[in-house]
């Protein structure tokens, strides 16, 4: 099977051992499966592609796009591998799995114009689709020198580019600065976003919220705040975001800088599972016996949850938590490559991240936030005086001890 032989009358069984890196395209829609023979009993040896996209209620053309997308991508990450992945960047472009493709095809038609603008053709870029985690360049980071960086960085979350190593080395020293915002909503500006020092820009947030199951919820009273989910009565009856087994920091970070270590070992006694987020929107108002009252979700995982009737979304009264995507782009390069920064800052792409519920700065783009919305941020301060790597094994190693050892100690009773 060639990629472009894969169609809706294609068996998943078939795509799936030819191809075993479309797993993750599954998982990023709602088939809950972590392994390809998870999947297969799951949907059966026989299902047709077409059937199980029409029962999840998934858009067929932009998934078979999307398969098709991390095939390729597999396949360049190979070549890259064999051929030379330490080669000069200009532009890396990270961001979350669903937003992937939208940032992807905006990204394609600047780059299409630029060089037809310019004439470069040198211009090299990384910018992936698919939700694979192998990534040719995954120790940018770790870079000895400024000129083996790209001129443009644009990633998410608290992850390499907030290391120690790599703050002290590039960010310090004033080689990135922070994109002009004329325009930032005011929401974000009122939680502290904007970085004073000028280095980082934040242009969008991947906000986490409450659902909360009220079947399941019974008589306790709703949430309202985060502080709230340390409360004993809420023992057993939450469930946070995990991936392949790994709980999710987000939430970890922002309960250990409130309410420090004991904030921790409280949360740790509520927790009920980590899941993908799509398998909470799946069962949240279900009857399914393995959900929770609570969920703590990102907000388009949220707001896809069909069963409105019996579930709620509570957008905390102290702020939906913030997960950063930003961008580092070297001075140098603010008028070379203004049309790649105007791209993540602008109104086009803006609009279509503020669509899929990822809000973004820019303040003509409608982000259409519930009233009042606000934002919980972790704040600059606290970010630059910590290692964050090292604040974030910290604090899901002080939650993982105290929620195993309530798990052993329940399976003992």
């Amino acid at each position: 099977m060639k990629i472009n032989d894969i169609r809706l009358n294609s068996k998943i069984k078939d795509i799936i051992e030819q191809y075993p890196e479309t797993l993750s395209v599954f998982a990023a829609n709602g088939f809950n499966a972590s392994t390809k023979e998870s999947l297969l009993e799951m949907l059966g040896e026989s299902m047709m592609l077409v059937t199980a996209l029409k029962v999840k209620g998934v858009n067929q053309e932009l998934f078979i796009k999307m398969l098709e997308e991390q095939i390729a991508e597999k396949a360049n990450i190979t070549q890259e591998q064999d051929e030379d992945v330490a080669q000069k960047l200009n532009f890396v472009g990270y961001t979350y799995c669903p937003l992937k493709l939208t940032f992807r095809e905006c990204f394609e038609e600047v780059l299409k114009k630029y060089v037809s603008d310019t004439g470069d053709k040198d211009f090299k870029y990384y910018v992936p689709s698919g939700c694979s985690s192998e990534d040719p360049y995954e120790n940018l980071w770790k870079a000895d020198h400024i000129n083996q960086l790209p001129e443009v960085i644009a990633s998410v979350g608290f992850r390499d580019f907030f290391r120690k190593e790599f703050v002290e080395k590039f960010v310090n020293k004033g080689y990135f600065k922070a994109v002009p915002q004329p325009k930032v909503h005011k929401a974000l500006v009122s939680a502290g976003l904007i970085d004073r020092d000028g280095w980082y820009t934040v242009y969008s947030v991947f906000p986490l919220v409450m659902l909360i199951d009220k079947k399941k919820l019974g008589k306790l009273p709703v949430p309202k705040q985060w502080s709230d989910l340390l409360h004993p009565i809420y023992a057993d009856n939450i469930i946070i975001g995990a991936s392949h087994g790994d709980i999710h920091e987000d939430l970890l970070l922002y309960i250990y800088k409130d309410h420090g270590e004991e904030g921790l070992v409280k949360l740790a006694a509520n927790i009920k599972a980590g899941w993908h987020a799509s398998q909470m929107a799946k069962t949240a108002g279900t009857n399914s016996s393995e959900g929770a009252a609570v969920y703590v979700i990102p907000w388009m995982f949220a707001k896809s949850c069909p069963r409105t009737e019996t579930t709620e979304i509570i957008w905390p009264i102290d702020g939906a938590l913030t997960t950063p995507i930003y961008t580092l782009v070297k001075e140098s390069a603010m008028e070379k490559y203004k049309p790649f920064i105007d791209f993540l800052i602008g109104f086009d792409y803006g609009q279509r991240s503020a669509d899929n519920y990822f809000p973004v700065s820019n303040a003509e783009v409608d982000n259409k936030l519930p009233v009042e919305a606000s934002f919980k941020w972790l704040g600059w301060d606290y970010i630059k005086s910590h290692s964050m790597e090292e604040l974030k094994e910290y604090v899901v190693g002080i939650f993982q001890q105290h929620w195993e050892k309530k798990t052993e100690m329940k399976e003992m009773a």
